[in-house]
């Protein structure tokens, strides 16, 4: 990995921030297969902040790419037209691409001067960020991406008003390429230890600050209805973990925090979570679980973690964050969406109660996710295409 941004450089691809990154960490890795009978190129990856620059180093320091290319890592300009001119002066790229939305003006103005063709890779495009670009369409028009390959039919719908339909194709989310089930769940899980024998283990995971009132009222009664469970509880941030172990104690409930014992605990118990990277292994031993961040209007957290354990979710109504992931997750049964906290309470005394194969959750799993999946190959190829075609020129 190169640290100073000079060019020429054949693709210069931009992540926004860390989630767009962690995409664009998957099609390098996609385009090593695509490269091993190619020249070696010259990519710069970029990112507006610093969880993005972050997440872009780490990636490319874990996958072989040394003798497919060589990667810089650099912040993505001030979108000024002058600050552009500069940078595409300094990069020189023979290719553009974007990674799922943020129309840059100033970049994309640039690029068409420079006759470096735009792509839009993964694009989705919001109803509200819709409601402001449809203002600009004869902008977006003239200097919009060359090509957008959008993950679903509305964002499709949406990026062809702005841009022009004849610019427009769809894809599989790269996000599905992410989603492996745990098929190998042996050796000794040290969360295990913790947990009492034959008693169940319930999980509320990634608990947000705004929803503590209605999970700690989800808790008690619970414990109250079937007080032989042993519950996890994962607050979002750690730093709420003194708070909890308030909370529990004012209700007389029995609560430690994970990072003070090592002895196993009593049925009835409440083990508040305030070390980091247990919540995996915490889901492969749970009988239930609930994923936070929404039971209030939080955008949700990650639901699909404990679906690749074999583990069936519930969730709140609110998870507008894994909204592409699409309602059919809940229709097809694989996670179960509750109205309220007495909906989550009922559902999660119900999935105690029922002994469920992680096996067949997980071929249920691989099912629902196989056709979703390809979404890096189909852009590698597109990306592939088109330096080939600038290569010919």
């Amino acid at each position: 990995m190169k640290e100073v941004a000079e060019g020429p450089f054949d693709l210069w691809i931009q992540a926004a921030s860390g989630g767009e990154s962690m995409l664009t960490n998957m099609v390098l890795e996609g385009l090593v297969t695509f490269l091993a009978d190619k020249k070696k190129l010259q990519i710069l990856v970029t990112s507006g902040t610093k969880q993005g620059i972050d997440s872009l180093i780490k990636g490319c320091k874990s996958h072989p790419s040394k003798s497919t290319f060589d990667i810089t890592v650099a912040y993505f300009p001030f979108d000024a037209p002058g600050l552009m001119e500069k940078a595409f002066n300094q990069f020189a790229p023979k290719l553009a691409v974007i990674v799922e939305t943020e129309l840059w003006p100033g970049f994309l103005i640039t690029a068409k001067r420079k006759n470096v063709p735009v792509l839009l890779i993964n694009g989705r495009m919001s109803e509200k960020s819709f409601g402001s670009y449809k203002y600009f369409t004869k902008f977006f028009g003239e200097y919009g991406p060359e090509k957008v390959l959008a993950i679903s039919p509305t964002d499709g719908e949406r990026f062809a008003e702005i841009v022009g339909p004849d610019k427009v194709s769809l894809i599989n989310n790269i996000k599905f390429d992410r989603i492996e089930p745990q098929v190998n769940l042996s050796g000794h899980n040290p969360i295990a230890d913790l947990l009492p024998a034959d008693s169940p283990f319930l999980l509320l995971g990634s608990i947000r600050r705004e929803e503590e009132a209605k999970i700690l009222k989800a808790v008690a009664k619970i414990l109250a209805a079937q007080p032989d469970i042993t519950i996890g509880l994962f607050p979002k941030h750690i730093e709420r973990a003194d708070h909890w172990i308030e909370l529990l104690t004012k209700e007389k409930i029995t609560a430690i925090k994970r990072s003070t014992t090592l002895a196993r605990q009593s049925p009835g118990s409440v083990i508040v979570w305030d070390v980091f990277g247990e919540l995996a292994g915490a889901y492969a031993l749970a009988r239930a679980a609930f994923v936070g961040g929404s039971l209030e209007e939080l955008g949700g957290q990650n639901f699909l973690e404990p679906l690749v354990f074999g583990l069936k979710p519930i969730i709140g109504p609110y998870w507008k964050n894994f909204a592409w992931v699409g309602r059919e997750i809940v229709t097809s049964g694989l996670v179960k969406e509750v109205a309220d906290e007495n909906e989550l309470i009922t559902g999660l005394l119900t999935a105690i109660d029922v002994d469920v194969s992680r096996d067949q959750v997980i071929q249920q799993v691989q099912a629902f996710f196989e056709p979703r999946k390809g979404g890096t190959h189909q852009v590698c190829q597109q990306i592939i295409d088109k330096l080939d075609v600038l290569g010919k020129r």
